[in-house]
């Protein structure tokens, strides 16, 4: 999970390549819908989105767009769909670092290989996470770790589930800190946010969208972000590196995917349209509000030179956990 986007291009000509793609769009309708399958529950920040994705991409490439949730086992149904779907550029995916990465580690066997049977369009946004704290529990990102060290394994964190993204970053979180702290696995981060509201953990890592409200009213804390700088949305509060830990890094990021044997003629058109559909200001107005930031503009083979990158980085750490997902 590298804080930097893949500088491979430089800004003007991935911007001058996405605007004489976009120039073909609209002229390149096509009559069937297309399908961008979204590998988690309706609702979700992934789901919200996407389906904002598929509103701008529709108009962008003249072309009905819809959203179809196929939820399960950490984003590997949905994905395996995608993976196992006719290569006509009429099937997508949404992507995300739970999917491209996590499971690639957390998994013995998985029924697809994601470089071997998925093949990139573009990246969409990252989402820096924030460490929340109940509300009367340690006031600073000091004080935490100051009493974890004090006190080893006595600091209880609560994430969305054995494997999920909130408890990776969580476990390298402690490792980073050098604390000990104990993982109380829910099922799902809307669950574990609620007890720590109601102070049955100490700790969760969350997305500043649902967040910070719950910090606004008082029932929560918010002890630090991830990123190389504060997020607009919430410039009061310091990142990680700001705070000593120079080197931890707790985010999710998205993309677009199809199968393998997809046509390069189909991808650019996709590629096209999902560049320029990031750079409108409802779109990016949308992310800001969900904390997140836009990757584009990208190329596929930029998308696909990350993932890679991730997988190097994060895949060994999840194995060395050696956690018993299956």
């Amino acid at each position: 999970m590298s804080s930097k986007t893949p500088l491979l291009w430089t800004r003007r000509s991935a911007l001058a390549a996405t605007a004489v793609l976009a120039s073909g769009v609209r002229a390149q309708g096509h009559a069937k819908p297309l399908r961008i399958v979204v590998a988690f529950a309706p609702g979700s920040g992934n789901d919200i989105t996407a389906r904002d994705l598929a509103r701008y991409m529709g108009e962008l490439l003249n072309q009905p767009v819809i959203v179809e949730n196929k939820p399960g086992a950490g984003g590997s149904i949905g994905t395996e769909y995608v993976a196992r779907a006719a290569p006509d550029g009429l099937t997508i995916g949404f992507g995300t670092s739970s999917q491209m990465v996590m499971n690639v580690g957390l998994y013995r066997s998985l029924p697809f290989d994601v470089e071997r049977d998925l093949r990139s369009i573009g990246l969409v946004s990252r989402t820096n996470m924030v460490l929340a704290g109940k509300h009367d529990g340690p006031k600073t990102l000091q004080a935490l770790i100051a009493a974890a060290k004090a006190s080893p394994g006595k600091l209880t964190y609560g994430s969305a589930g054995t494997g999920s993204i909130s408890h990776i970053v969580g476990e390298a979180f402690a490792r980073a800190a050098d604390i000990q702290l104990n993982h109380v696995p829910y099922k799902g981060n809307g669950p574990a946010m609620a007890d720590l509201a109601g102070g049955h953990v100490d700790l969760v890592f969350d997305g500043l969208s649902t967040s910070a409200p719950m910090a606004q009213q008082g029932r929560i804390r918010l002890l630090g972000i991830s990123g190389e700088r504060r997020n607009p949305a919430a410039p009061q509060l310091a990142t990680f590196s700001e705070q000593g830990l120079r080197r931890y890094e707790a985010y999710t990021w998205n993309c677009l995917m199809a199968p393998a044997r997809t046509p390069s003629d189909a991808i650019a058109r996709l590629n096209g349209a999902l560049n320029q559909a990031l750079q409108l200001p409802a779109m990016r107005d949308r992310l800001a509000q969900l904390g997140s930031e836009s990757l584009a503009p990208s190329t596929p083979e930029q998308t696909d030179a990350f993932g890679q990158k991730e997988r190097a980085r994060w895949v060994p750490f999840i194995r060395s956990l050696k956690l018993d997902i299956g």
